[in-house]
């Protein structure tokens, strides 16, 4: 898959191009003979982009000023990452597109390691230093974590060795990643080339903190992104791009190449230098308006957001389940949430990734404690957000299915009873949730109600402070 830059469309083989990669294959013996090779690391880049999804995909853009010879030879792009995809690579010359015709393309992963270095040293020299100071010279015969080693006295076999020498690197092991092309170059000078390609293990998230006030009827939030880098390489000074939805990927089929293994003012985006949000395809991209430096192996995090004065809603729910087949008694905890509109009227009205959010509260001395926290999934502006923290103490519910009646073979009835005590000293309101399937009504209740959905009636219980408030109703379910 290619990266094209920008829109990304791959620039086409243009009929001058061919002709002229032809004319230099043909009467160019010498350029191509001279096996020139060009290196080039981090230290040419004149610009770093970096594009990361949640799905821990990365996209990167790196630009480097090169000197170019004329003629063929070999590019060695070290630096890249080490869980870069090789086929998502694209190479173009910014300078004049035309000029560089890239006719191969190679992934170079053997890195230098111990064990490499053994394993590519087999029926080589080799020169041991032991723990008790003797100093063995032979042939690498095989290693396994031990080495086995023939001298002229025999074979020995060492084990933790404090030293080892090789006389040079095996040809073809690499100190780092390196992508390396055979490339046709007509314009001899500098050139600015861009390589873009997407690389795995790295991600995003969004994490959230609510404070909620003394009333519980707002809430201040701020929100942080924690970017988590393990791609195998390093990005200084980079734009930095997040990608907010879920986008498809193909699961490679990686036995067809290798990898390395290895009243409120509104809310707003990061002022001074934060992000700033834009819709892009079908998500939305959040763009970070400075440069950042995201290290190897680095959890870094940023700000995204503000918000102060956001109208929240506390909400207390007993919803005791479907106990119409067995169990006629139930009780259950009573859930703690709280609710609010993503709207620009309530102080928001951005859209937020998902992420978790954790809700704080003041106690009496004025010190911030931890009263739970949620998941949110991706919320458009002018959506409401609803988030469960935990059940309430002093509130008990009950459930009891007082009689059934069978009034034909797919028809019953059932005569509910439903106790809320409330041992807290202010009044609250319960929002009582029954679920039934099949096809139901409420024949008698003692308490307003409505079908919430398909399955599901809703109730409103109100109890007064260290009171109790009793629900009743018969319901009729048809199968």
């Amino acid at each position: 898959m290619s990266l094209p830059r920008h829109s990304f469309p791959r620039r086409p083989l243009t009929m001058t191009s061919f002709v002229l990669a032809l004319v230099m294959l043909t009467f160019m013996p010498h350029a191509m003979a001279t096996g020139a090779l060009v290196e080039t690391t981090a230290d040419d880049q004149s610009d770093i982009a970096i594009t990361i999804y949640n799905d821990g995909t990365g996209l990167v853009k790196d630009t480097r000023a090169l000197d170019l010879p004329s003629g063929q030879f070999d590019l060695n792009f070290m630096d890249v990452a080490s869980s870069i995809d090789p086929t998502s690579v694209h190479f173009v010359s910014l300078t004049d597109p035309d000029a560089l015709i890239v006719l191969e393309q190679n992934y170079e992963y053997d890195l230098v390691s111990t064990a490499a270095l053994f394993q590519r040293n087999i029926e080589n020299d080799v020169t041991i230093q032991t723990e008790d100071g003797r100093t063995i010279n032979g042939v690498l015969l095989a290693y396994d974590g031990n080495l086995v080693i023939q001298t002229h006295e025999g074979i020995v076999i060492v084990n933790n060795p404090v030293e080892v020498r090789f006389d040079e690197l095996p040809e073809g092991l690499i100190t780092r990643p390196t992508l390396r092309w055979l490339l046709i170059n007509n314009e001899e000078g500098q050139h600015e080339c861009e390589m873009s390609y997407l690389t795995s293990g790295m991600r995003w998230n969004a994490n959230y903190v609510a404070i909620v006030g003394q009333n519980d009827d707002v809430l201040d939030l701020t929100g942080w992104v924690t970017i988590n880098n393990n791609s195998g390489a390093s990005y200084t000074d980079a734009m930095l791009k997040l990608v907010a939805g879920e986008i498809h990927r193909v699961q490679p089929d990686y036995g067809m190449y290798a990898r390395n293994a290895l009243a409120a003012p509104q809310a707003g985006y990061g002022g001074g230098g934060g992000f700033e949000e834009e819709s892009f395809f079908e998500y939305h991209l959040y763009t970070l308006q400075r440069p950042a430096t995201v290290l190897n192996n680095q959890q870094k995090q940023i700000s995204l957001l503000e918000g102060e004065g956001i109208g929240v809603n506390k909400i207390f729910v007993f919803e005791p389940g479907h106990y119409y087949y067995s169990g006629d008694t139930m009780e259950a905890d009573i859930q703690v949430r709280l609710q609010f509109m993503n709207s620009e009227s309530n102080g928001l009205g951005i859209p937020l990734p998902k992420g978790i959010l954790r809700v704080y509260k003041e106690d009496s001395s004025g010190a911030l404690q931890f009263i739970g926290e949620d998941s949110i999934d991706h919320t458009p502006r002018d959506e409401e957000i609803e988030i469960f923290l935990g059940e309430a103490f002093d509130i008990v519910g009950e459930r009891i299915i007082m009689d059934r009646r069978e009034i034909r073979h797919d028809t019953w009835e059932y005569d509910v009873e439903v106790t809320i005590r409330n041992h807290k000293d202010e009044r609250v309101e319960i929002t009582y949730w029954d679920h039934v399937w099949g096809d139901w009504e409420v024949r008698i209740s003692s308490h307003e109600y409505e079908q919430k959905d398909a399955s599901t009636v809703e109730f409103i219980i109100p109890v007064d402070a260290d009171g109790e408030t009793v629900l009743t109703y018969t319901i009729r379910r048809e199968w």
